[in-house]
């Protein structure tokens, strides 16, 4: 099993010593002398857990935990704090800053042992959860997408015009939002929702929706029903499949 990162960041270089003696053998330690150093390593390579002196010549430690939480490509690595500032306060800052936990010097090596291992696996749990989420998410949509499909497919089976129509209402209106300048969720959104726009046809009687001549004016009133009808199918509810907000370009 790859060893674990840990990236230690102190301008004291028996400090950086310490914790190289602490933590050598059971993980991969990576050390910068000063915030700007810390930011590029991380930017290279980010690691899974960090170190993170206080007071430092620059750039503070509070500074680049700031500037490391700001960022969504790292603001997930867990930090914590290393640093000979004892007040409650100095604590207080770094937790409200994002850090996961706060050790002061001089160090005890069987307190940094077992924190740093306690969250590498908080931090590795909440990964797997993340992942798990994302897979179950992407299941969950893909069978909503297909019923959505399946739902537009239905009309097929009372208007021979409709499937055809169905597609090409559906690149049509994805054509027209990515036009528009709308965000790509939304284009993708509207793509896999408006098979369902004809829906409603479910509810139109074949003679009024099959039939070979023009519509009089009533059989025309009974067409223009099946908007409404879809509207009643598909619902009111809090799935954004079946919502239409209005969305400004």
């Amino acid at each position: 099993m790859e060893k674990a990162t840990i990236l230690v960041v102190d301008d004291t270089p028996e400090n950086i010593d310490i914790l190289i003696g602490i933590l050598g053998d059971d993980y991969k330690v990576k050390v910068a002398i000063d915030g700007p150093r810390a930011l590029a390593l991380v930017a290279k390579s980010r690691p899974d857990l960090i170190l993170l002196d206080v007071m430092m010549p620059g750039m503070n430690g509070y500074e680049v935990c700031k500037l490391l939480k700001q960022d969504p490509l790292t603001s997930h690595i867990p930090i914590i704090f290393v640093t000979a500032l004892s007040e409650s306060s100095d604590e207080a800052q770094g937790f409200a800053l994002g850090a996961v936990d706060y050790i002061t010097k001089p160090v005890s090596a069987p307190v940094v042992k077992a924190r740093v291992k306690t969250h590498l696996a908080l931090y590795d749990q909440k990964r797997l959860l993340e992942q798990q989420v994302k897979i179950r998410t992407h299941e969950l949509e893909e069978t909503r997408f297909e019923i959505i499909r399946r739902l537009g497919r239905a009309a097929e089976y009372k208007d021979n015009e409709t499937g055809l129509h169905v597609v090409r209402m559906s690149h049509y209106a994805r054509i027209l939002a990515i036009k528009l300048g709308l965000p790509s969720t939304f284009c993708d959104l509207i793509f896999n929702a408006a098979p369902m726009h004809d829906i409603g046809k479910i509810g139109t009687p074949d003679a009024v929706l099959k039939k070979p001549g023009k519509l009089d004016a009533e059989e025309w009133r009974i067409m223009q029903q099946h908007a409404a009808i879809g509207a009643e199918i598909i619902g009111e509810h809090s799935v954004r499949y079946c919502r239409w907000p209005v969305v400004s370009p």
